[in-house]
């Protein structure tokens, strides 16, 4: 319960001062939201993969250390750059990877000790991978900021609640989840405010295309 004891706080004062700007609305408020989300996500990832390659540069250390940092260092760059410069196509990558963190989740909860001795043997690997696909996800979402606040609500909520049922998980996971909760939540209300002072012609369908940041 405490884990999201902070992320509740920051929401709230995100709406307290979306409520005091609303009147001043509009595509600035929607861009500032999006980047508010963004750099949320951003530095709760810097701090996270420091900490991340500090620890496993100190144990198991050597090249086994650097080999594990690239395992997910590396797949985390090509999804950055498929979501800047190909965010139109990046949805068939990203929605997959989402499916494939919730399913995970639900195994925890099936099987919730086996899980655990995998991770202590192995490391944090549920939160190792929804930290880097918060990341790549985050940056998506200044291209296609609806499509991806929603996946980025599914992959904070859905761990943390499927964890719950197989009698909690780790404290990692549990912070790891709180910056893509934020910035998805970030990402709808710019979505939101930017459709709200900018309807869409008549007759045309709603619709989301790459966006500059």
């Amino acid at each position: 319960m405490d884990l999201i004891v902070g992320p509740l706080i920051v929401v709230i004062a995100l709406v307290g001062l979306v409520a005091l700007l609303g009147h001043h609305g509009g595509i600035r408020l929607a861009r500032f939201l999006r980047r508010v989300g963004f750099a949320l996500t951003v530095l709760f990832g810097g701090f996270f993969g420091l900490f991340l390659i500090g620890d496993t540069l100190s144990d198991p250390g050597g090249w086994k250390g650097v080999g594990l940092v690239a395992l997910w260092l590396i797949p985390l760059s090509a999804l950055c750059l498929l979501a800047w410069f190909r965010p139109g196509a990046a949805r068939f990558v990203f929605a997959p990877l989402v499916a494939a963190m919730a399913s995970i989740s639900i195994w925890f909860a099936v099987a919730p000790d086996a899980w655990r001795a995998f991770e202590n043997r192995n490391g944090p690997i549920r939160a190792v991978f929804l930290f880097a696909l918060a990341l790549a996800l985050a940056l998506w979402g200044l291209r296609m900021t609806l499509t991806a606040g929603v996946m980025l609500l599914v992959l904070g909520i859905v761990p943390i609640a499927v964890s719950s049922l197989g009698h909690g998980g780790m404290v990692s996971l549990g912070a790891a989840s709180s910056a893509p909760v934020i910035t998805g939540l970030c990402y709808l209300a710019s979505t939101y405010e930017a459709r709200r002072r900018t309807p869409p012609a008549a007759g045309a369908p709603p619709s989301e295309h790459p966006q500059a940041a």
